[in-house]
């Protein structure tokens, strides 16, 4: 959780003084396009790749523990991947430790499905559609291309240095976390789509699966809109519908015009699929900290804070986020290391904000704790902002920080609300701690007489519980339940 005194009150990121890049343009083997890569040749992508894996991982909540998932999902792609064009990528397929629901990919053939996106698939073949897309993207080589552009617009020479003598490689890399869930372009998720056709067909997979699962996010995106207070019409930005922002009617088009599937790939799987996720961890982990409404609760660090209503919060393994809903409002929340004896004043002025001179700087008590804060007036790349600072020391070497940015005509309206944010901040005690449980998804057989409302009661969507399961179990047309058929349901 810790940040550099650097990325104190940071609001905007710098640019790099722009130069003249050459650039390395060559037909790709899998979309028969030309294409511009940069400087980075197939032993870049794959040298890319390897070095920001276990960043990637750690920012997305680790590798999920399931060694039996694990090794299904990898026997998936690994088959999918028989049908790259670029077999000298070492395919490497990775399920995270994250409840969002999304899949990603590092040049090289490193491929990414999230514990959440597992949940709502519904049978085998929509899985293997997603990571078949994926690899589509590592075939066309388009996050190579987009790093390609970041470094027109940056100025990086990839295989050179930077004036701090620091490796171009690390610094492009560096934002590569930031590059892979980016929304690509039109035509590059059409080509990802065309090639995750072929491949998922050659390998005897129904392509058609490919486009159910994008029926289902959308339902999905939907509800989870509604429970956060947004028009249903709007999409997390972190959803696989935000990231890869496609519709079924594309999908088909792609399926249609897609050169090499196989007419007879008939394959769904879904009882494979669900015997494979039944008893798989649901929603947040509670070891890296669990999202309850407006608050959030760290178990295992004990604490809890309480956000405004109206924001909505992204948990990472670094770093808590939230925002309002215009996004012009934010709030960051960290932890680091800071020695006993250091003052929360001094070490908020001197270590954190560095040559920023706060104003109002003051200690203040947080329940018990020490802390402080201060705040500055910021020029960003967005215009000016007002920071403000908050230091709180939990015990021992462990402080917790906040960092509140509102735009200046905007502080005083907010002002009450992100102090009581402050003073929210609390320990919880062992028994708190030790209540607080997982969810866990189970496959059940429905039984004569089992509803709807029956079987979801327990999960944790409160009175959108009903919604959900329809879309967790792909009945989002209203089709009823009958005995006997297997269901996916969410218990403590």
């Amino acid at each position: 959780m810790a940040l550099t005194r650097r990325h104190f009150l940071q609001v905007g990121a710098c640019g790099v003084g722009a130069g003249c890049l050459g650039g390395c343009v060559g037909t790709n083997r899998a979309t028969g396009d030309t294409s511009f890569t940069g400087l980075m040749s197939i032993e870049d992508d794959i040298a890319m790749g390897r070095e920001q894996h276990p960043k990637l991982v750690k920012e997305f909540g680790g590798e999920y523990e399931n060694a039996k998932l694990q090794s299904y999902v990898e026997r998936l792609g690994n088959k999918a991947a028989e049908y790259a064009e670029y077999q000298e990528f070492p395919y490497k397929f990775t399920i995270v430790n994250s409840p969002i629901i999304n899949a990603f990919a590092l040049p090289g053939g490193f491929v990414y499905v999230s514990r959440g996106l597992l949940s709502y698939a519904s049978n085998e073949a929509e899985l293997m559609g997603v990571i078949s897309h994926e690899i589509g993207h590592v075939n066309a080589r388009h996050t190579a291309e987009r790093v390609g552009s970041t470094q027109l617009a940056q100025g990086l020479l990839l295989l050179g240095t930077v004036a701090t003598g620091s490796s171009a490689v690390a610094d492009v890399g560096s934002s590569v976390a930031g590059l892979v869930l980016q929304s690509f372009s039109r035509e590059q998720e059409f080509e990802a789509d065309s090639l995750g056709i072929r491949y998922m067909s050659r390998a005897g997979y129904d392509p058609d699966m490919m486009s159910t699962f994008l029926s289902t996010l959308r339902e999905y995106s939907q509800v989870q809109a509604k429970i956060n207070g947004k028009d249903p019409s709007s999409v997390d930005e972190t959803n696989l519908m935000a990231t890869h922002p496609r519709t079924v009617e594309r999908v088909q088009r792609a399926k249609d015009q897609a050169v090499g599937t196989a007419p007879n790939a008939t394959l769904v799987n879904r009882e494979q699929f669900l015997g494979q996720i039944d008893g798989m961890l649901y929603g947040d982990d509670p070891s890296q900290g669990v999202i309850d409404g407006q608050t959030f609760t760290h178990p295992d660090l004990r604490f809890r804070f309480t956000v405004p209503e109206g924001f909505t919060m992204l948990n990472s393994p670094e770093q808590v986020v939230a925002f309002n809903e215009d996004r012009t409002v934010s709030i960051v929340f960290d932890g680091v290391t800071v020695p006993e004896g250091r003052n929360m004043a001094t070490y908020l002025q001197r270590d954190w904000s560095g040559d920023v001179t706060l104003r109002d700087l003051e200690p203040i008590d947080v329940n018990g704790m020490p802390g402080a804060t201060g705040w500055a007036r910021l020029n960003g790349q967005q215009g000016q902002a007002d920071v403000r600072g908050v230091a709180i020391r939990h015990g021992g070497d462990q402080v917790y920080r906040f960092r509140f940015v509102t735009q200046p005509q905007q502080t005083d309206a907010f002002s009450e609300r992100l102090r009581q944010t402050t003073y929210s901040f609390a320990r919880i005690s062992a028994e708190t701690a030790n209540a607080i449980k997982p969810h866990r998804l189970l496959v059940v057989p429905v039984q004569s007489g089992d509803t709807v409302a029956g079987l979801s009661k327990h999960m944790p969507h409160g009175r959108y519980n009903e919604e959900m399961f329809r879309v967790l179990n792909d009945l989002v047309d209203g089709r009823p339940l009958h005995a006997g058929q297997y269901v996916k349901t969410i218990v403590l």
